[in-house]
């Protein structure tokens, strides 16, 4: 019963130690340079890594077995590496010209998201004082939502204006965002109405209901712009196989639109972002993934099973004070290996896809011919023949702030500027006529 608990003890320190080591997110190259020298996976790892790292799977066989979403990935690189063609059935849904307009859904869901207990909560604490600062203290509390789904046409085209005959609004705001020369328009498709009377003030384009009832929503035409992916600097130096492409476009709200602790004014400017894949793209971004995510989960597992109290290192006892020593050493190496493939898999997740989708359950097997077919996510957009995918994205608000500027004349103390402030997230559902 005493040794019991001596080793419970000393098993405990060592999580702690292990905790406080975890809060230290920066730790030197020097330090780690003996530890995560690469991520080529050793004659350990499952035949399937080594498979893929080596681009062939010998005798059409490729193994491994991972938890949940490795899992997922495996199987879908399992197909990648037995066939012969990286899309097989998915190939024949191909757009028929590369200029071909797309019908989609968007859907925006304004509010503000709980902060996480991960390393962007920071940023996301950064953006709700932001948030708060231009728009107000109360805006999004209580948890707040509005959802704003509407239907569009995505084309080639880069020259719009709506039935009203309202223009874009401010165009160096919107070219500032764009990045760039745009290669498309976004025009909203009207929704039918009941109504006797057909005139401008009927025409919306969303609805969406709060305490007054359902209100209607018109939305001016934008412009947007896929940007191709760059390299990830510092870390890399030439684009990654599968990396993705960065779409952006911007709407207006020509009206006011208000629900709870949610509103926007009239003429509010409303800017989109979004990762985009085209099929070959999404297939090579899956294969540059695998062994980045295996790796995260590997040194994970690894730093566990050293501080199992039934099967972990037995040096962590306390029977000898010195081989404890060691052990708590040890123990912090893994803990360093494990935060520096963290850090190395952070850096390449915003830019690689994310195996997830509507029709596909996460913690069972899926292939890449499912990903691929998956008719929620793939859709005709103008560029390539290809079908694309666009993942869920931020929605930013492009808000008017004074600036106090330093002049001996009053008349020029004060100017106005737009800022830019997350105000949601917003997904793309492709969609076909039939």
């Amino acid at each position: 019963m005493l040794h019991s608990s001596v080793c419970c003890f000393w098993r405990t320190i060592a999580v702690i130690i292990v905790a406080i080591i975890s809060q230290d997110e920066v730790v030197s190259a020097h330090k780690l340079s003996h530890l995560t020298s690469t991520f080529i996976p050793s004659s350990s790892t499952p035949s399937l890594l080594r498979h893929r790292h080596q681009g062939s799977c010998k005798n059409n066989s490729c193994s491994g077995s991972f938890s949940g979403r490795i899992k997922l990935v495996d199987t879908a690189t399992h197909v990648l590496c037995s066939s012969s063609s990286p899309i097989s059935s998915s190939s024949q849904l191909t757009s028929p010209s590369p200029w071909s307009p797309g019908k989609w859904k968007l859907t925006l869901d304004f509010g503000v998201d709980e902060p996480k207990p991960d390393s962007s909560s920071l940023e996301q604490n950064e953006n709700r004082i932001q948030l708060h600062k231009l728009l107000g203290d109360n805006w999004g509390a209580e948890g707040g939502r509005l959802i704003l789904p509407f239907e569009v046409i995505i084309s080639s085209e880069t020259s719009s204006t709506d039935k009203n005959g309202r223009g874009q609004a401010n165009p160096s705001a919107e070219m500032t965002w764009l990045g760039g020369k745009p290669t498309g328009s976004i025009q909203c498709i009207p929704k039918e109405t009941n109504d006797d009377e057909n005139d401008d003030e009927q025409i919306h384009h969303a609805t969406y209901i709060n305490n007054k009832g359902e209100q209607r929503v018109q939305i001016s035409p934008g412009l947007w712009r896929n940007e191709p992916p760059t390299p990830i600097l510092p870390s890399f130096t030439k684009i990654l196989s599968g990396q993705a492409s960065s779409l952006r476009m911007y709407l207006k709200l020509v009206n006011s639109i208000e629900r709870n602790t949610i509103s926007f004014p009239e003429d509010q400017l409303l800017l989109l972002k979004s990762n985009t894949f085209r099929t070959t793209q999404y297939a090579s971004g899956i294969q540059t993934a695998l062994p980045y995510q295996y790796a995260k989960e590997q040194s994970q597992q690894a730093l566990e099973e050293q501080l199992n109290h039934e099967t972990g290192d037995r040096r962590l006892d306390g029977s000898d004070l010195l081989e404890t020593a060691a052990a708590y050493k040890d123990i912090a190496a893994l803990v360093m290996e494990r935060d520096e493939r963290r850090r190395r898999w952070k850096e390449v997740e915003g830019v690689l896809p994310k195996i997830s989708g509507p029709s596909i359950k996460i913690g069972r097997a899926a292939t890449m011919e499912e990903l691929l077919n998956d008719v929620k996510r793939w859709g005709i957009w103008p560029g390539d023949t290809e079908l694309m995918t666009v993942e869920r994205g931020v929605v930013l608000a492009a808000v008017s702030a004074k600036q106090k500027k330093q002049s001996i004349f009053p008349w020029m103390q004060d100017t106005n500027s737009e800022e830019m402030v997350v105000v949601g997230k917003w997904s793309a559902t492709p969609l076909f006529d039939e």
